[in-house]
């Protein structure tokens, strides 16, 4: 997540003696406004500027105008470093690289390595127009979980199960959001959870996965999958700022899952017992991923995307990208999908491992898992804060919608609609305006049918709907940091 940081100031002591002026530094050919383009490998391109100048201690600053980003004058902080006669950097968060012939600027953007141009002078980029859509329903039903969540919720046999931040977990009846019943763990939960006839599986934040009795709420069994000798340090805080976290697949009488110690669990859903332990090399954030008969695909912190054989427990593809990959990976056809950290979803050809192509979000995380349907991917963004309709095949768009917040879920499809919820975050550091709500798309041609838009967040909170949301009938049912488990129309 990229953030505003502001120059430190200099403080004087009471007392002091009046701090001297620094000596002023010989103007740079760099300063001044350069305005131009940044080139994406989707065939997409992007209006850029930079206005170069002096900070009040000398060293050579900037502000940033990129619309497609939401960005308009944004003072960073990030110091321009002059690496050459006519070559700079700006690290690392942007990961940019300049070269200055005259008038005329090229290099690479972001860890993605786009190439841009700019051009002396010229009108800096305007912000992109407002966009008013029309408003979305009130809630069926409103359930007080009793505190915020990241967790997804999911919706099976007229019931939703979701885990609060609070530690504890909660069954409600879809019809009316009547309560079904309550289990108080110690731990806060932020991954989904899965299910079977009888039971509810889901990991806490110190990675225990736990088991209740799917009928009475009822403790079956807690096992930590954290191990403290092989990660060398116990069970850490949640590090993906997001709070991203594993939902736990149940497939063929076997429970598989991450781990923060760099391992993928397999486990005995009856009593918890562990069959084996894989290998991955890296904390996995991911929710493990299936395609049939035997392949888990997911994603490690190291920038891993990995698909494991589940019979012979044998890695048939591990391929790196530039950042934590949380998402999960998913097989399409020969080619495996998954976005990064480093700002770009890719496919992967499954014979080799090669790119077959990336699709850019400028310098925005993916957290988005992406679903399948109808040969469409369908997949969220992160301060990219669009819906994007990507063909599979060739990686370009079909269509991208604005949704004016962070969308970290995945996308919820309907037959003839689209639905994700928006994170609004109020942070130190914030560099982006994003927008807490819900919204429905057309699912054929990305038009907004609706926006629900929520309260902003307080100083140092979050708003909105982190986790994806889930389909109960005829609702839409999302979680949200106001402590609510809300249903509304999906129709």
């Amino acid at each position: 997540m990229l953030s505003l940081r502001s120059l430190s100031a200099f403080l004087l002591l009471a007392g002091a003696l009046p701090a001297r002026a620094p000596a002023a530094a010989a103007v740079d050919p760099l300063e001044g406004v350069w305005t131009g383009k940044v080139l994406a490998p989707q065939g997409e391109s992007a209006d850029l500027g930079f206005d170069f100048q002096r900070e009040r201690d000398g060293s050579l600053g900037f502000k940033l105008y990129f619309p497609a980003m939401f960005t308009h004058g944004a003072s960073l902080g990030i110091p321009v470093e002059i690496t050459g006669a006519k070559d700079y950097a700006i690290t690392p968060a942007f990961a940019i690289t300049l070269h200055r012939e005259g008038d005329t600027l090229t290099g690479l953007f972001s860890a993605g390595k786009l190439p841009l141009e700019l051009h002396r002078g010229g009108p800096l980029p305007v912000p992109l127009p407002l966009t008013v859509h029309p408003a979305g329903p009130v809630p069926l039903w409103r359930y007080a979980l009793g505190c915020g969540t990241w967790a997804p919720p999911v919706a099976a046999d007229e019931k939703i199960y979701i885990g609060g931040g609070d530690g504890r977990f909660h069954a409600v009846n879809a019809s009316d959001g009547s309560a079904v019943w309550t289990w108080a763990g110690a731990n806060a939960i932020d991954g989904g959870a899965a299910l079977d006839a009888d039971a509810v599986y889901f990991l806490d934040v110190k990675f225990n996965l736990v088991a209740l009795d799917r009928r009475r709420g009822t403790l079956r069994w807690r096992v930590p999958l954290h191990n403290e000798f092989l990660a060398g340090r116990s069970a850490p805080d949640n590090p993906t700022f997001n709070h991203r976290a594993a939902t736990p697949l149940l497939l063929d009488g076997v429970l598989y899952v991450g781990s923060s110690d760099g391992g993928v669990y397999a486990l005995d859903p009856a009593t918890g017992d562990k069959l084996w332990r894989h290998d991955a090399g890296a904390p996995v954030y991911s929710s493990i991923g299936w395609q049939a008969p035997d392949t888990l695909t997911f994603g490690t912190m190291d920038g891993s995307v990995v698909l494991l054989d589940r019979a012979t427990r044998r890695e048939t593809l591990r391929v790196k990208t530039g950042g934590g990959v949380v998402t999960t990976p998913l097989i399409v056809g020969d080619r495996v999908i998954a976005g990064s950290r480093d700002y770009q979803l890719y496919a992967f050809n499954l014979q080799d491992g090669s790119v077959a192509w990336k699709f850019s979000y400028w310098f925005s995380w993916i957290e988005s898992t992406p679903v399948l349907r109808d040969g469409l991917l369908y997949v969220g963004g992160s301060d990219y804060a669009r819906v994007t309709a990507i063909d599979p095949a060739t990686g370009r768009a079909r269509w991208g919608t604005i949704v004016h917040g962070m969308d970290w879920g995945t996308p919820l499809l309907t037959a003839d609609a689209v639905f994700i919820g928006t994170v609004n975050q109020n942070v130190p550091g914030t560099l982006i305006n994003h927008t807490a709500g819900l919204i429905k798309l057309d699912r054929t041609t990305g038009t907004v049918i609706w926006q629900l838009v929520l309260p902003k967040a307080a100083e140092g909170q979050f708003a909105g709907y982190a986790g994806s949301l889930t389909l109960a009938g005829d609702k839409v049912v999302g979680a949200g940091f106001d402590g609510f488990l809300a249903a509304y129309p999906a129709e």
